[in-house]
Parts: C-alpha cells; structure tokens; sequence
C-alpha cells in the first residue's frame, strides 16, 4: 500500500471514507487498458472520480483500489489534482481478485477514525458530489446501508436462453440501483467478513448485496442519470453526452 498524506494537525479527524474501485479489468468494454483508465476528452475515468471525492466539504480520507501495475501512473494523478491544503488525505492500494475482494482491501486502508463510508465505482465518472452528500447523510441519518436508485422506465420481460418471451415484469416495485453506496463502516466491515466466510457460490454484484446477505438493512435514495456506468463501447457515447453538455459541474474540473 502506498499512502499520500496531507498534515492531518491542520484539519479535524476525519470520519468520512470513500473507496473508490478502479480495479477492474474490463472485458466486456474491449479496451486496451482497465476501465478505469480509459480516457474521456483526455482525462481517465479515476480522475474524474478523484477530483469529485476530493471536493467534498469534509475531512476525509480516500483510498483508491487499482490494479498494482496502474499505482505508480495514480499517485501522479493524486498529486496533480490535490491541492497542499487539501482536509483529504489519499491511499492507493492493490486491488483482489474480484470486486468485493478489491473493496475488502480498500477498508482495510481506512484511518481507524473513519465511521462512515462510501463505496464508488470509477466506471461511474459523473456522478455528483450531491449524490455523495446525499448517501452519506442518508447513513448518518439511519445507520442503514443506503444506495442511490432510480425507477425502471422500460417494459421488462423475462426470456429464455434462446431469446423467447415468457413474460413480462412488473416493473413498479423495481429500481435500478447505483453508486456510490453508503454504510457505517462496522456494518460494512461486518458484512464483508461474513462474505469471506459464507462460501455461496454466487459472487454479490454490490455491496448492498453483501450487507443484505448478512441480514443488514438497505434503503434507497433518489440517484441521478448523469452516474451512468461505463460498461460496453455503447455506454462511451452516453458519458460523451454528459461531458460535452457541461452537466456534470465545476466539482469534477481540475
């Protein structure tokens, strides 16, 4: 693990964690290079996902999980983009085999004095710093496990391997459910160490999932259209749209 600090004496002790997950490799995307280190109008995906963390109005701490090869290219990303008086101070760490292995290691890397945090995928570049402050208040709130979420708008059916219509679903008790998602860091840590214990053999797709296995509570807050995940080479056109219509703010600007 490789850590940049700020001096923590000229801020408050910081209560608030983001995890940002960068470690994937991709495939279905086809690029060259893990997803997170695709580049929009020159600036890579975890630029875009650090410069939005950093500016949020708290002492925090961010740890960014990345594959070990891309470590040294992310700390000069961290430098440039963090100004000296930061209240954020950065970690980079090595990401597991899969997700929720990577997220494991980036709490890990947390300061002990971290109690609340928030978990976000680098693939979702746009997302805002007021749909962090929303998850996060949401959690200080409750104390659940809270995710952004927005209503299905499509007609959804259900079909078989061969592509045949069985049915349709009722789409009203429905959302499709984003990031970053929100936990108290000993629900979160509680939950992904029953994980590693549990032995199912279906990987959770979240961390709401892994909370959710273990018995937690999640709730939902309203998400928003411009965290849009980078998935395929279909999605690169959508994020494309966000970027060249100036919506996604100031907070993401170098």
């Amino acid at each position: 693990m490789t850590v940049i600090q700020n001096d923590p004496a000229a801020h408050s002790i910081a209560t608030l964690g983001v995890v940002l997950v960068g470690a994937g490799s991709g495939q279905r995307l086809g690029a060259a290079v893990p997803k997170a280190f695709v580049e929009l109008h020159g600036r890579t995906l975890i630029e875009f996902g650090i410069s939005v963390v950093t500016s949020l109005p708290h002492t925090g701490h961010l740890t960014i999980v990345i594959p070990e090869a891309h470590a040294a290219q992310t700390l000069t990303m961290v430098d440039a983009i963090l100004p000296r008086d930061s209240s954020w101070t950065v970690s980079v760490v090595n990401g597991g085999r899969e997700r929720h292995e990577s997220v494991r290691f980036g709490l890990a890397a947390l300061p002990e004095s971290i109690d609340t945090v928030l978990v976000h995928d680098a693939a979702r570049p746009f997302a805002s710093a007021d749909l962090f402050e929303r998850v996060a208040a949401e959690v200080r709130r409750t104390g659940d496990a809270v995710i952004p979420a927005l209503p299905v708008s499509d007609t959804l059916k259900r079909v078989d391997a061969e592509g045949i219509v069985h049915e349709t679903v009722d789409r009203a008790p429905l959302v499709a459910v984003q990031t970053p998602q929100g936990f108290t860091r000993e629900l979160l840590a509680s939950a992904h160490s029953a994980r590693s214990e549990d032995g199912a053999p279906s990987l959770p797709t979240d961390d709401a999932e892994v909370v959710q296995r273990a018995g937690g509570r999640v709730r939902t807050v309203p998400g928003e259209l411009r965290a849009h995940k980078l998935t395929t080479q279909e999605d690169l056109p959508i994020l494309e749209h966000f970027l060249n219509a100036n919506a996604i703010g100031l907070e993401v600007e170098a």
